[in-house]
């Protein structure tokens, strides 16, 4: 319900608990986590010299229009700043953070006053406007929530409520939480670039290209190549992602990488069919166009990339379905990911030794790399350095595509058993 209506049940005593509050102490309980927010603005205008509420006032100072989340728990000065009287024809209200970020993109505002997170997980909602805003947000400072108890919750409750959360304080439960639920939302923004975005179609494709290939090879139906391709390119993840639970799984959410699949072995087969009758005609053969670049190298390099961006994404997905601990998810996740389709694809196929099982160092680079990856954000992700976790993302994705290019070029093997 909205905070006003909220407010009138607590008063009223129709509700006990009224969560999250940020008013001071005396009518409600002791500070269960502190919040940070932030003032983001437009990227054309001039940078803000002040943090706290000395940036808000200097903003509303330079005529600029302020947003702000309905219903928020702001910090008093904050609160009482905004909605003063004298600066209310350059506030405006909104039910998110997307539809005030939205806003800043339309012009309707300059500036939006909001959670650090809300922000975050509205960038990676709608990545393409990621431009509009100041890659630096301002510091508007912390905000103590707290519970508000309703008139006739006994002093005894009370206490022993306040008493839980301080144990919860001090055993460093609160902050893990806190870890936990920040995670996802910096893991989204992380992600959230065009050039991650096209690692993930060039992997997918090029999963894609080789279960084509080895149809071709072997004489499969065309319904047989629409499954040998399929299970390299999104096989792995749907067991990863039924594994951890997920839902919806990944390609019911977002069925593009399934209309990839599709696409690849379509135009596979119809330049297939191309290339044999220019190879049947008297003059004409099929002309390797590559140059210096053959066939199998062109897809080892784009499969490399592939497999380190479905790593990140096998952690991506293992953090946010919560999976604990974390450290041994993370990088499962990310080798089921990665891998996972293609060995199915290899046991599909009728007296055919996988690879990937067998000699092959494969999903050993997802482990490697998921792990390193894994360990970073268990012990180095904040929320308030968002520009980091890119650079993480971007450190493991390199890795993992040189790891791969390396054992490709040297030709190493996995030991074995």
């Amino acid at each position: 319900m909205g905070r006003a209506a909220a407010e009138a049940d607590l008063a009223q005593g129709r509700v006990e608990l009224l969560l999250p509050d940020a008013n001071g102490p005396g009518t409600g309980s002791v500070p269960y986590r502190v919040e940070r927010e932030v003032l983001l603005c437009a990227r054309r205008l001039p940078a803000v010299g002040h943090q706290g509420v000395a940036a808000l006032q200097e903003a509303y100072g330079r005529g600029w229009r302020i947003g702000v989340v309905r219903d928020a728990p702001y910090r008093l000065d904050i609160a009482t700043l905004t909605a003063s009287d004298r600066v209310a024809d350059r506030t405006f209200s909104f039910g998110n953070a997307s539809q005030g970020m939205a806003a800043i993109v339309d012009g309707a505002v300059e500036c939006l006053a909001a959670r650090r997170l809300a922000i975050l997980s509205a960038v990676a909602a709608a990545p393409g406007t990621e431009s509009h805003f100041a890659r630096r947000a301002v510091n508007l400072g912390g905000t103590e929530l707290r519970l508000r108890y309703g008139r006739d919750v006994p002093p005894a409750t009370v206490a022993a409520l306040d008493g839980a959360l301080t144990s919860l304080s001090k055993d460093g439960t609160i902050a893990e939480l806190e870890e936990r639920a920040a995670r996802p939302v910096m893991l989204r923004f992380a992600t959230a670039t065009w050039w991650f975005s096209l690692l993930d179609v060039v992997g997918t494709v090029a999963f894609a290209l080789s279960g084509v290939l080895i149809a071709r090879a072997e004489r499969f139906s065309l319904l047989g190549a629409f499954v040998l391709a399929g299970l390299p390119a999104v096989g792995g993840g749907v067991v990863r992602d039924l594994l951890l639970g997920r839902e919806p799984i990944g390609i019911v959410g977002n069925p593009q990488p399934l209309f990839l699949v599709i696409g690849t072995v379509v135009v596979a087969y119809a330049v297939m069919r191309v290339g044999e009758r220019i190879g049947r005609a008297p003059t004409g053969r099929l002309l390797t166009v590559t140059g210096f670049f053959p066939p199998r190298m062109v897809l080892e390099v784009t499969d490399a990339a592939g497999l380190a961006a479905f790593t990140v994404i096998g952690v991506a997905v293992a953090v946010g379905a919560g999976a604990e601990p974390l450290w041994l998810w993370g990088p499962l996740a990310a080798a089921i990911g990665g891998a996972g389709g293609g060995i199915l694809r290899d046991l599909l196929r009728s007296g055919y030794e996988s690879p990937a099982l067998r000699s092959s160092f494969y999903a050993e680079v997802c482990v490697l790399w998921g792990a390193i990856l894994t360990l970073a954000i268990i012990h180095f992700l904040r929320d308030d350095q968002p520009w980091w976790v890119r650079f993480t993302i971007s450190f493991a994705v390199l890795g993992g595509f040189a790891t791969r290019m390396a054992i490709f070029a040297y030709g190493i093997r996995s030991p074995r058993f």
